[in-house]
């Protein structure tokens, strides 16, 4: 009798803490206990919020990768033994990470034109900076030709007057 009550004790604590660590997750802030360290096994509700904790606090300090989380999300959303509203909360959760994944490729693909299109950038002005080049060392040297045909009409006019 008091092996059972002593599990019941224990349950009713950890649930307490995933609850407080879910209420602070939930308003984006990190979990002020160690959810890793957490070894919940039964019930199967308990075990399922627990990684769905997991998940958020690794999601709102930044420090996931999306295969595990996809995978620990799915794990949740098929589990046989999982109660539907968590189901259906880590498909939802599992939604979410999907769209953020392909958003985070697609800003990395953006990122990767921006660049390209500053080295375009600059390449072009430097292209029309050597093409005004150019033009100038064009009207110098027309104008060296313009007075060449001077003086060369000059010189033919001198020797036809003498």
């Amino acid at each position: 009798m008091s092996m059972l009550f002593l599990q019941g004790c224990a349950k009713e604590l950890l649930t307490t803490r995933i609850d407080t660590a879910e209420e602070r997750l939930s308003r984006g802030k990190v979990s002020e206990e160690n959810l890793r360290e957490m070894k919940p096994v039964l019930p199967p509700a308990l075990v399922a919020r627990h990684k769905i904790a997991i998940v958020m606090e690794s999601i709102i300090k930044g420090d996931f990768s999306y295969g595990t989380v996809k995978a620990d999300l799915t794990e949740v959303r098929d589990g046989s033994l999982t109660p539907d509203y968590l189901s259906v909360e880590a498909g939802y959760i599992l939604t979410l990470v999907e769209k953020m994944e392909t958003l985070n490729k697609t800003s990395s693909r953006a990122k990767e034109c921006a660049k390209e299109g500053d080295e375009l950038k600059r390449e072009l002005e430097q292209v029309r900076k050597e093409s005004e080049d150019l033009r100038k060392e064009i009207e110098t040297l027309t104008y060296k030709l313009k007075k060449l045909e001077e003086i060369h009409i000059e010189s033919v006019k001198r020797r036809g007057k003498q």
